[in-house]
């Protein structure tokens, strides 16, 4: 499935790229860990359900393993990524960093990873020729 990872590896430069805010190594950013803005959380989940469904369609051609598992796998891939991205926030002075983003995220991933193992050809990981 090279098409999933490329399409993947373009909407996390994608995710990146609409993260970055001026950057201000001198100037932290603000932290605010509860701050919930409904169309960012919208934005988020949406945006990591792709990330799910690309992740598991990328990663399920070499997995022998659960589903389950792999979908494990894929949702924390997707909250070291955007914790690494909130982390970079604090270092603009447009942005900021909040928790319930990181959260959006997981759950987006969450939910993307299970669409796709149940829409994916066999309902199940197999082994499939790369």
């Amino acid at each position: 499935m090279m098409w999933a990872r490329l399409a993947w590896a373009a909407l996390c430069a994608f995710i990146v790229y609409g993260s970055l805010g001026e950057w201000s190594p001198y100037y932290p950013g603000t932290w605010a860990p509860t701050l919930v803005v409904p169309r960012d959380v919208a934005i988020n989940v949406i945006l990591y359900v792709a990330f799910g469904v690309l992740g598991f369609l990328s990663m399920r051609a070499g997995y022998g393993r659960h589903w389950l598992r792999l979908t494990g796998r894929i949702v924390l891939l997707a909250l070291l990524f955007s914790a690494s991205n909130e982390v970079f926030q604090l270092y603009t002075i447009d942005r900021v960093a909040s928790l319930t983003d990181i959260v959006s995220a997981v759950i987006g991933a969450f939910i993307g990873g299970v669409a796709a193992s149940l829409f994916s050809s066999s309902g199940a990981v197999s082994r499939e020729p790369r």
